[in-house]
């Protein structure tokens, strides 16, 4: 199953040299695998467990959730506004669904 990925910037057009933050939303349950269902049995691990932010191609920043990480995880990301250009975050989980959101970065 293909997690949903949503991908923002805050400010939506920084300024150039300007700080901004890179925000991922990933709808995804993230089962830490310690939880019962209602007949007792232990529901699976499954949770994201790889973030990778890529800008025009080239990774530029990366993160390993572990399963303690709440259900529609949200993760953000800083950065300053340099140049324009693409935004790519692709996400993985432990049972290898992958999801993949982008966002353009525009200069104010």
């Amino acid at each position: 199953m293909a997690i949903r990925t949503i991908v923002r910037l805050t400010p939506a057009k920084p300024k150039a040299g300007e700080n901004f933050k890179l925000q991922v939303v990933a709808q995804h349950p993230n089962e830490p695998g310690t939880r019962k269902d209602a007949e007792g049995k232990v529901i699976p691990a499954k949770y994201i467990n790889q973030v990778e932010v890529y800008f025009e191609g080239e990774k530029v920043a990366e993160a390993k959730p572990g399963p303690s990480t709440s259900a529609n995880p949200l993760y953000g990301f800083m950065f300053k506004a340099e140049k324009a250009g693409t935004f790519t975050v692709k996400l993985k989980d432990t049972d290898g669904d992958t999801g993949e959101g982008t966002v353009k970065l525009e200069l104010a």
